[in-house]
């Protein structure tokens, strides 16, 4: 059963990027069920000697007062939701804090913002270890629910990808693409046919994998959409941004893998490079539901 996503915590850095931030948590609570929204600050630099803060032991107490002021402010201004809020405004490793909040609150997503001129290390960092559902919506972009892909691999993380899609846009006449990327496996040689040949014959099977998925899905007023494509060079990733650019998707959907308490944290090779190398389509990573191990296992490896 997918649960709505009701608890949200939306990740604001103090600069420009936070309006549009709070307006996309806004539009997105109004179909996903949200009633509540944390919006968490976290001051990095403040690493002061300790004889300063002796001297002046309630510095950080007020930097952290001015800028719940300075949120509360742009929420009065551009918050438009009846949804409960809270400002939380932490000082610390920003890593650490965003997790240890998500884990407080028991948040069902986290939402990032991307700068288009700056690296995803902290995306990265947060869909590795984290342990809920991750948006990350890059600098200018506007959360949109009219069309929206799907990479599809037909593994069970494909499949939480697209039931969490359908929840999300029950209400919706939305149009969702589910792009499965073929290949044609080098052991063709030995069935007599061309590479061209087998690769119809890849497709063909990759089509009706989609249109069983499809009939399986519980679609209401969402319109599923399949798409195929053949994959010659090793870049899976590239051709689903390449295709979802060119449909002018509003969103990208992909499962994350998940974790045990002893393995290497991964979130698996393609959804870690989609998240590096996609800087203009927002982006959900769901994650299944207890995939993560424990928070203090995970803000270990930090």
């Amino acid at each position: 059963m997918i649960a709505p996503l009701k608890k949200i915590i939306v990740c604001l850095d103090h600069t420009s990027m936070d309006q549009g931030l709070i307006e996309n948590a806004c539009a997105l609570s109004k179909i996903a069920g949200t009633t509540q929204i944390t919006f968490l600050n976290i001051i990095k630099d403040f690493n002061l000697p300790e004889a300063v803060l002796k001297e002046f032991p309630d510095l950080l107490d007020k930097a952290i007062e001015e800028r719940k002021n300075e949120i509360e402010t742009l929420l009065e201004k551009h918050f438009k939701c009846d949804v409960s809020t809270k400002i939380d405004v932490r000082q610390g490793n920003e890593t650490k804090e965003i997790l240890k909040a998500a884990n407080d609150i028991k948040s069902d997503l986290i939402i990032l913002g991307r700068k288009k001129v700056s690296d995803s290390v902290l995306s990265t960092r947060i869909a590795r270890r984290s342990p809920c559902n991750l948006l990350v919506i890059p600098e200018g972009s506007q959360i949109k629910f009219d069309k929206i892909f799907i990479p599809v691999d037909f593994s069970d993380y494909s499949s939480l990808s697209l039931k969490r899609t359908l929840l999300l846009t029950k209400d919706l006449k939305s149009k969702i693409y589910l792009q499965n990327v073929y290949t044609v496996p080098s052991s063709y040689r030995y069935s007599g046919k061309t590479y061209r040949e087998f690769s119809e014959i890849m497709k063909g099977h990759a089509n009706k994998d989609l249109e069983i998925l499809i009939k399986k899905a519980e679609n209401q007023s969402q319109e599923l959409i399949p798409v195929t494509t053949l994959d010659e060079h090793g870049k899976v990733i590239d051709l689903i941004i390449e295709t979802a650019t060119k449909k002018k998707v509003d969103m990208i959907v992909m499962g994350a893998k998940g974790r045990t308490a002893t393995s290497a944290l991964f979130i698996g090779s393609k959804a870690e490079r989609m998240i590096r190398i996609n800087d203009s389509i927002p982006l959900m990573i769901i994650r299944k539901k207890g995939a993560v191990a424990g928070i203090l296992e995970t803000l270990k490896d930090l």
